[in-house]
């Protein structure tokens, strides 16, 4: 089991990509009928769904911007120069995960199709199942004793209200770091919704000219972040090197 972890932690950008293409085609065969509830609780879904996967991008942002380098990495090896404890970690042992969590949540709001919450919900619980034993294992290797404390004090996926460990997990909040780390997964997930959303309303021949500019808008405006965002990665690469 923590073999096969460490192989999906290792290939986790993309082992998704078919699962998404499985949904894709099904959402795209159910010509956007409504799903339960009708018209009205899938409007009302769509929007939960954004706020839902806005605060899941949230968490993950507000982590990597707190995250010590060498810790808690997006590389394909496992990876922890020391063992994080304090700040969102204080409260739940994933918060990254979480956040991912958040996220698909969200999407699948907005799609609201039984078969898309049951392949969607397995396939990450699924994953992470494998992920977080083969990352566990490790910790425990590094840290032994400490890492055992720490598992017994916070939970792995609903957080605790007050913080196991007290002070801050960082001097400061990185705000470059936060946008290096997260300007790809933010503008994936962002975009998947604002096709999502169009594709629902066009199915359905509600996207009138004023809707069809607003998310066009949205998706330039998610574009715009984007690429801002990776060519001053690229001058503080190269200013770094």
């Amino acid at each position: 089991g923590v073999g096969f972890g460490r192989a999906l932690f290792r290939f986790r950008s993309f082992t998704p990509v078919p699962v998404i293409a499985a949904l894709a085609l099904l959402l795209w065969r159910s010509r956007a009928v409504p799903g339960p509830g009708g018209l009205l609780i899938d409007s009302t879904l769509d929007a939960l769904g954004l706020v839902v996967a806005l605060l899941g991008q949230a968490l993950r942002f507000y982590t990597l911007g707190l995250v010590p380098e060498g810790t808690s990495g997006q590389g394909s090896a496992l990876e922890a120069t020391s063992l994080n404890t304090r700040g969102p970690y204080a409260h739940v042992r994933n918060p990254l995960y979480l956040g991912n969590l958040g996220i698909v949540v969200g999407l699948l709001l907005i799609a609201h199709q039984p078969w898309a919450y049951g392949i969607g919900l397995a396939f990450f619980f699924g994953e992470y199942f494998f992920i977080i034993r083969a990352e566990e294992e490790f910790l425990r290797s590094r840290f032994g004793e400490r890492f055992d404390e720490f598992r017994r004090n916070v939970p792995r996926w609903i957080p605790r209200l007050t913080p196991a460990y007290t002070g801050p997990l960082r001097a400061r909040f990185d705000l470059g770091r936060a946008l290096r780390k997260e300007h790809n997964p933010f503008a994936a997930w962002a975009t998947g919704a604002v096709l999502l959303l169009a594709w629902e309303r066009w199915a359905r021949g509600a996207l009138g000219p004023s809707l069809a500019l607003s998310l066009a808008l949205v998706q330039l405006a998610v574009g715009a972040v984007f690429v801002g965002v990776k060519g001053w990665k690229h001058r503080w690469l190269r200013r770094s090197a």
